[in-house]
């Protein structure tokens, strides 16, 4: 089982990958604060580093989904709009 800590830096390292081929919209980071677990997966919110670090509104994502870890196993994705529309029903998102 995961702790908190070694998922976030799963989740950091998989959206580093991810995010390479995203060109402008690839310098993005997991935004720390945002982050929980629910049903046995810690998800990570990810946003622009120019609205993490300067507040730059015009850099924020839209429509961006969170990256998920299985707990268990490691294995990370990103959430499903399903997931997120239940993430938002629920105040999570």
């Amino acid at each position: 089982m995961l702790n908190r800590n070694e998922a976030e830096r799963a989740a950091a390292n998989f959206l580093a990958e991810a995010s390479k081929t995203w060109g402008a919209s690839s310098n993005v980071r997991i935004d720390h604060e945002c982050c929980f677990t629910d049903q046995g997966q810690f998800i990570a919110p990810y946003n622009h580093v120019e609205f993490l670090d300067h507040g730059r509104e015009e850099m924020q994502l839209g429509g961006n989904l969170p990256v998920a870890v299985d707990l268990s196993t490691g294995a990370c994705r990103f959430i499903t709009l399903a997931e997120a529309d239940d993430f938002m029903a629920r105040d999570l998102l």
